[in-house]
């Protein structure tokens, strides 16, 4: 089992990772030819999960990956060891990501080459313990299967989101989610005192293929809307992913099962159209459903 790679783009797997630190203390690194992999199960009680892939070449230079399991390589890692690891490769000169034994033990070690101000070569090493995984635990380890959706949306800017997130939060333990098929999203917080609610209007539906739908709803017209209510952490969770900067983020709504999001990372352009446009990854999170 051989893995060894130059470190391109320090700042956007920084960033990725940032994007998990608040979902949970560890996370999957799963490792292919052609793409980078994490993975995050959050515990029972909140049920979210993640779901990522970068291309390799968004990432890495040089990528060297070798195992007898189909040339893919998996790995439990600690978020914030990972984190504290690649915020010392930001700036660097060079930067080698590869796994080694330290002690006996398995280790992602960044190797960090930078340059005093005199033009002495100085290198930090920094190791990352993981825990190597078998093909046979990764096989139990499955992306959710969800029910077709019964709207899909493209979100708002983050940043609005997040900052109307932000104000509403302490005023509920849970957020209803809605969106129709004519372009609208809310977001509705409430408690015995009070309801607030927030419209956005003006957005892009994605194509609907009545015909595809697996749960057709003929009885509802395009601005009526679908709902779903989640926890509140959850969504906070999944607005972390400010961090990757993305331009297309899609919602789903599964009424009574889950809420989904696809952020899409280094999309050109904004919509539908840009999705598969110079897209170079993607971060999908499912939240699932809360009884009212």
């Amino acid at each position: 089992m051989r893995f060894r790679t130059l470190v391109t783009n320090a700042n956007l797997l920084l960033r990725v990772v940032q994007s998990i630190d608040k979902l949970a203390k560890s996370a999957i690194l799963k490792l292919t030819p052609e793409k980078l992999h994490i993975i995050v199960i959050t515990d029972v009680d909140s049920g979210l999960q993640l779901w990522s892939d970068v291309a390799v070449n968004a990432l890495f230079s040089d990528y060297r990956i070798e195992s007898v399991h189909g040339n893919e390589i998996y790995l439990e890692f600690s978020i914030d060891s990972l984190q504290r690891a690649l915020k010392s490769a930001q700036g660097a000169l060079r930067t080698t990501l590869k796994l080694a034994k330290k002690q006996g033990l398995p280790v992602l070690s960044l190797v960090i080459q930078n340059q005093s101000g005199t033009g002495r070569e100085l290198t930090l090493t920094q190791d990352v313990p993981v825990r190597v995984l078998t093909p046979q635990q990764m096989d139990a380890i499955r992306e959710p299967l969800v029910p077709d959706s019964q709207v899909h949306i493209m979100m708002p800017p983050l940043n609005s989101v997040r900052s109307i997130a932000e104000r509403i939060k302490a005023m509920g333990d849970r957020v209803a989610v809605s969106a129709n098929r004519d372009g609208e999203v809310t977001l509705r917080v409430s408690n015995d005192l009070v309801e607030i609610t927030t419209f956005f209007r003006g957005l892009e539906n994605l194509a609907y293929d009545a015909t595809q739908d697996a749960n057709p709803t003929p009885d509802r017209a395009p601005t009526e809307f679908y709902t779903a209510v989640v926890d509140m952490k959850n969504f906070l969770r999944f607005l972390q992913s400010y961090h990757v900067a993305p331009r297309n983020i899609v919602c789903c709504i599964i009424e009574h099962h889950a809420l989904v999001f696809y952020v899409y990372i280094g999309s050109a352009g904004y919509g539908a159209g840009a999705l598969n446009d110079q897209t170079c990854g993607s971060l999908t999170y499912f939240i699932p459903v809360r009884q009212v």
